[in-house]
């Protein structure tokens, strides 16, 4: 299964800055986002030289996707500056945009440096897989296998029952990783960062409310999201999302997310408002 993911986040060209790609779960109910996330930036990324990594990207979600259609994904060349590179990508199913995506890459430079510390955790090989834990209660739920399928290992540090909502404290965290070790390249650990940076912001904005995305009286979906790279990151090695919600109201709620590498460097920052409305 990782070697299938390998391959849908890997658009094959379909001619001058054109890319096509396939579907992960085709039996899901519809396209993950972060899929769709990491297919757009890994088609912007192979329009820009290599010594340029990706250090942010904003997306608007603006379509439900069909995992029964390829995806078209089509790249604006914005800018190729002395250190930067700016790109805007476009995937369409049936000629309409599901996304839209800014993209920019830039040269290492030199600069100070500080972040937020790593949060105290416990280590991942003392948690559950989301997998194992799924297998165990008998709640697969083969319609959306994000995090309990073949190709990541995702670990809950407070799993949520999502059979009984309650509101619960605002913040959630998971180790992540994938199920097998990747090829090098910045390139598509980023893709795969971007993929993994979807699980949880909308799930901890849920989990504080009390609702659970397994009840029908709450419409669910990513709107925007925004994510910024700070250093270089292995997908295949664990990371700790620690995710916080940031506000509910009118209808959407807004998460904000770090992603820590096992030694403590904070990686990324992700942010990302859904759409939350009650029927």
């Amino acid at each position: 299964m990782l070697d299938q993911l390998l391959q849908v986040l890997s658009p094959r060209s379909a001619g001058e800055d054109v890319f096509v790609a396939e579907n992960m779960h085709p039996e899901a109910f519809r396209v993950y986002g972060g899929q769709v996330l990491a297919q757009a930036l890994r088609a912007a990324a192979a329009t820009v030289e290599p010594d340029r990594a990706v250090h942010s990207q904003h997306a608007y979600f603006l379509r439900p996707g069909d995992p029964g259609e390829e995806i078209r994904l089509e790249v604006d060349r914005a800018l190729d500056g002395g250190s930067l590179s700016s790109r805007r990508v476009v995937a369409l199913q049936r000629g309409k945009p599901i996304l839209v995506s800014s993209v920019s890459f830039q040269r290492a430079g030199r600069g100070d440096d500080f972040q937020q510390p790593l949060p105290a955790v416990p280590a991942p090989e003392t948690l559950p897989s989301e997998r194992e834990r799924a297998l165990a209660e008998g709640t697969m739920d083969a319609s959306f296998m994000v995090t309990t399928g073949l190709e990541l290992d995702v670990r809950l540090v407070h799993p949520v029952d999502w059979q009984n909502p309650q509101p619960l404290p605002p913040h959630l965290e998971a180790w992540m990783k994938t199920t097998g070790p990747l090829p090098q390249g910045n390139a598509l650990h980023a893709c795969l960062l971007a993929y993994m940076s979807d699980i949880l912001l909308i799930d901890v904005c849920l989990a504080a409310t009390g609702r659970s995305f397994l009840l029908d009286d709450c419409q669910i979906a990513s709107l925007d999201h925004a994510l910024w790279f700070h250093s270089p990151v292995r997908a295949d090695e664990w990371l700790l999302h620690a995710v916080e919600a940031e506000r509910v109201s009118g209808g959407r709620g807004l998460a904000r997310g770090k992603v820590y590498n096992r030694e403590g460097v904070l990686v990324a920052s992700v942010v990302q408002q859904g759409l939350m409305r009650l029927r």
